[in-house]
């Protein structure tokens, strides 16, 4: 019984100095990393760095945030983030944002606001720590901008994933998926009255409800390198994009695309993307909104949408391609110039 009970203890105290160890090393990497930061001319501020959980998790807590670029023109504000990973597993963590934070950016301060912002990142329990899936949600979303624009969204989930169990995933080498499943995604009310003001000859006055049906997307992307503990290193860049589904839907008016672009012999982007957008009689609108077009050109781009329409069976959809090929890119019969590089050059 004495000896249960010796190796009893002895057990929890290993587990107590694994612990303690364990959180101070996490506390010194955070305070280190901060440093390093400040050292090279950044903005790296926070009012307090704290380790909890004993004795099956690590929980940080990092309160008063407050991080910049040299000229501080784009920045983050928080009043705290909580990371926290399980003892057993500390390849697996999960972040957990505040109710409110700020953005900066040149110009205006965004306001995001949340409900039960998180982050998931999980590496694959291997020497190199391969990465296997972040992955970030919210119940709701909300973001003001000093500028006068607001944006929100409903339930919503971005990941990129290289699990086995994703299909098509594992197919070739670090090939990743990029996801995206938005909802209710509620436009600036400002830029809905916008468009509802642009009249065009021919075309009817917009029905665009005030929230978008769906925003859904699942991207291939394969790259030079895998990301993990040497991608810093390494700088893997994009070999290769498959868009395998990217649908858009907001009232009568539906976008969807597919295809695939990877690196010529070049190095520059080659291949073909194909997009179709149903009801497109809705879009020259937007555009004129957007400010991508003006307001007297609307009328010519929408008589040059309509011909490219009438060639197909349903006048009511509209299918462009964007071609990539020799260096080159047009989207349906408009040139639109250099092919993006995708392989830095050598050199």
């Amino acid at each position: 019984m004495r000896k249960l009970l010796f190796l009893m203890v002895a057990l929890v105290a290993l587990w107590s100095g694994y612990w303690f160890v364990g959180s101070n090393a996490v506390r010194d990497g955070v305070n280190k990393w901060f440093a390093d930061a400040a050292a090279q001319g950044l903005v790296a501020e926070n009012t307090g760095v704290t380790v909890a959980g004993y004795p099956n998790r690590f929980d940080l807590t990092v309160e008063g945030l407050h991080l910049a670029g040299l000229d501080e023109t784009v920045g983050w504000e928080a009043p705290f983030v909580q990371v926290f990973a399980m003892t057993w597993k500390p390849w697996h963590i999960i972040a957990a944002f505040p109710p409110e934070q700020q953005v900066f950016i040149p110009d205006q301060v965004v306001t995001l606001g949340s409900e039960g912002l998180r982050a998931s990142v999980r590496a694959k329990p291997a020497l190199e720590l391969p990465l296997a899936a972040v992955i970030l949600e919210t119940n709701r979303l909300t973001a003001r901008s000093t500028a006068g624009w607001t944006v929100a969204a409903g339930r919503s989930v971005a990941s990129i994933s290289a699990d086995e169990e994703v299909p098509g995933a594992g197919d070739a080498a670090n090939t990743y998926v990029l996801s995206l499943d938005a909802a209710e995604v509620t436009p600036d009310p400002g830029f809905l009255a916008r468009v509802k003001a642009v009249t065009i000859p021919d075309l009817p006055p917009s029905d665009l409800p005030g929230m978008m049906d769906q925003m859904r997307s699942s991207v291939f992307l394969t790259l030079s390198a895998p990301l993990d503990r040497h991608a810093g290193q390494a700088k893997p860049y994009l070999t290769k994009v498959e868009i395998s589904q990217l649908a858009f839907g907001w009232g009568k008016l539906a976008l969807t695309a597919k295809g695939l672009v990877e690196a010529d012999d070049q190095g520059f982007a080659a291949g073909e993307i194909t997009v179709e957008v149903t009801n497109w009689d809705r879009l020259p609108a937007l555009l004129v909104a957007a400010g991508v077009v003006k307001p007297e050109m609307a009328p010519t781009i929408a008589r040059g949408m309509q011909a490219l329409a009438s060639q197909s069976s349903d006048l009511a959809v509209l299918t462009l391609t964007l071609k990539l090929t020799d260096g080159q890119m047009s989207f349906g019969p408009f040139p639109l110039g250099p092919a993006p590089r995708m392989i830095p050059p050598t050199g």
